[in-house]
């Protein structure tokens, strides 16, 4: 069922991107991009998404576009990856009213060079995954605004888990947050600040 592995895994992102900098993807207009020129004049967050129809994927990509500004400002680079087709990315980013660039990794090769897990059963459906889909389907108007998000129905491989990357000019990963359960995304200031730290001076330049 959802493709859950039995065995529960461990996140393992890498120190460095040199694992990531050759790998090319499409973006939603169906366009190559090569992930390590992403980050080859100035950092680059890597927001790897589950699936499209995640609830918690919808409002995480909803605060970052909202916060995109901030992190252009502090000299950034913000790109999110998923998994199936640019169709189905487009569609993604016309519902949810995102304008952050999206790739499309369907063999998931991204995911496995950022250290992303597959998720348990329990990782996808415990008590705490449960409670924190249903406060964010009930709150996600007042928390972000005039757009709610829900979940949708599974695509693609719904156990695949994601995370956040911030990666350095020189490749080097100076942030790293892989999920641990389908509820877990970082918060945007967290990320922000991993920005900053790298480059201090952006936001009076």
């Amino acid at each position: 069922m959802l493709q859950a592995t039995r065995i529960p895994e461990q996140t393992t992102p890498p120190e460095h991107a040199v694992g990531l900098q050759d790998i090319v993807l499409a973006d939603e207009r169906g366009e190559v991009v090569r992930l390590g020129d992403l980050w080859s004049d100035q950092p680059a967050v890597l927001i790897f998404l589950r699936h499209y129809a995640c609830v918690f994927c919808r409002a995480h990509a909803v605060q970052l576009h909202r916060a995109r500004k901030r992190f252009e400002k502090a000299g950034s680079r913000m790109v999110a990856i998923g998994q199936g087709t640019p169709e189905q990315a487009a569609r993604f980013k016309e519902d949810q009213g995102v304008e952050i660039p999206l790739l499309v990794d369907p063999e998931r090769v991204s995911y496995r060079a950022a250290g992303a897990k597959i998720a348990t059963m329990y990782e996808l459906l415990g008590p705490r995954v449960i409670a924190r889909a249903v406060a964010w389907t009930i709150a996600s108007r007042w928390r972000l605004g005039s757009i709610a998000v829900h979940q949708g129905r599974p695509v693609d491989h719904p156990a695949q888990l994601g995370g956040v990357l911030v990666i350095a000019r020189d490749g080097s990963i100076r942030y790293a947050h892989m999920s641990e359960d389908a509820s877990d995304n970082p918060p945007v200031g967290e990320v922000l600040a991993a920005v900053r730290a790298i480059r201090p001076h952006a936001e009076a330049s």
